[in-house]
């Protein structure tokens, strides 16, 4: 186990908190109408930035830092053609002066959202489809085009989809000190905190943080992408980075659940269900939900609140990525349509 103080400490030096240049990583907590209930609050990382989603940026704090330390001047970024990590990625690179070199699963049959907002970013000509049939050889393809960069003398660095990545760690460990700044600024300590998880980093982040420095909090994660079994994997992974970055060892593992989404479980997923919850969200809480991530946390954490009846202050945390609704905007929910 480590101190707090100390934890901070060292998540503050690596995402380089004390410079005028570092990315704000604290934000609000206000308690939520939708539910209907006094005691379950919502952690607003969506407010974190306009264009970048909340756990993106929590991950670019302590990545951004570590590039420039060695001289990175270009970006692999691999990820899928609406990807927030991408759309995240251009912006917070080309802020920093380094090239981004996106290589997608594609081309989709239409332009749209996240992708149509990356065109602002990088030229069709600069973005490297990769097919489906040929997604499961990314790595070699990715090394394939290093080695020629290399051969330039370009210095490259490769972010994995989602920013899955333990350059990402000291950011993503921020959540559990902004919780915690929450906590003791509004008097209000949770007994269940809600996240959802698609590469799952700073689900498994928060999960590390909590042991590491022995948090008595029951989570809730939802997966959205992959399986149980890969959450777990990446979780002991995730341990092991927090143990070699704190210089501890984490002897206990946190309480916590895991759940699929209760609506549209494939990855991506939409139907009518949701689009109805994110108009109902906004009309009752005034939040920009987005279909594929927030949405389906809040549709999910409210049944299981209600089916298990839970009680204590509860917390969702909203990791942003509302840009991405700007690819849904042709749905009937938008025209007061059903």
């Amino acid at each position: 186990m480590i101190q707090e103080n100390e934890f901070h400490k060292k998540i503050e030096i690596a995402c380089q908190l004390d410079t005028a240049e570092s990315f704000n990583l604290q934000s609000r907590i206000h308690r939520l109408h939708w539910f209907g209930r006094s005691n379950i609050w919502i952690k607003r990382d969506d407010e974190l930035s306009f264009g970048v989603s909340g756990t993106k940026l929590r991950k670019h704090a302590s990545i951004i830092p570590a590039l420039k330390l060695k001289g990175i001047e270009e970006v692999v970024v691999i990820g899928g053609a609406n990807s927030n990590n991408v759309l995240s990625a251009a912006q917070t690179l080309t802020e920093n002066g380094i090239k981004i070199t996106p290589f997608l699963l594609g081309p989709p049959s239409h332009k749209r959202g996240n992708l149509k907002l990356l065109s602002l970013f990088v030229d069709g000509d600069e973005i490297h489809w990769i097919s489906r049939d040929q997604w499961a050889d990314i790595e070699t393809l990715v090394n394939n085009y290093i080695e020629k960069e290399d051969a330039q003398g370009i210095k490259i660095f490769v972010l994995p989809e989602g920013g899955h990545h333990r350059l990402a760690l000291p950011g993503s460990l921020s959540i559990l000190i902004d919780i915690l700044r929450n906590e003791a600024e509004s008097g209000v300590t949770f007994d269940h905190i809600f996240i959802d998880s698609g590469t799952g980093m700073v689900a498994q982040s928060l999960l590390a943080g909590a042991a590491a420095i022995d948090k008595k909090t029951k989570f809730h994660i939802v997966v959205l992408a992959g399986s149980f079994e890969t959450f777990e994997c990446g979780l002991e992974q995730i341990i092991q980075y927090t143990e070699d970055f704190l210089q501890i060892s984490i002897t206990s593992r946190p309480d916590y659940k895991l759940y699929y989404p209760a609506i549209a479980k494939a990855f991506g997923g939409t139907n009518k269900a949701i689009f109805r919850e994110i108009k109902c969200i906004a009309r009752e809480d005034g939040i920009l939900t987005d279909p594929v991530y927030s949405a389906k946390l809040f549709i999910t954490s409210k049944r299981t609140i209600q089916d298990q009846s839970l009680d204590g202050n509860i917390l969702l945390i909203h990791s942003g990525g509302a840009l991405a609704l700007s690819g849904f905007l042709d749905n009937p929910v938008f025209d007061n349509e059903e």
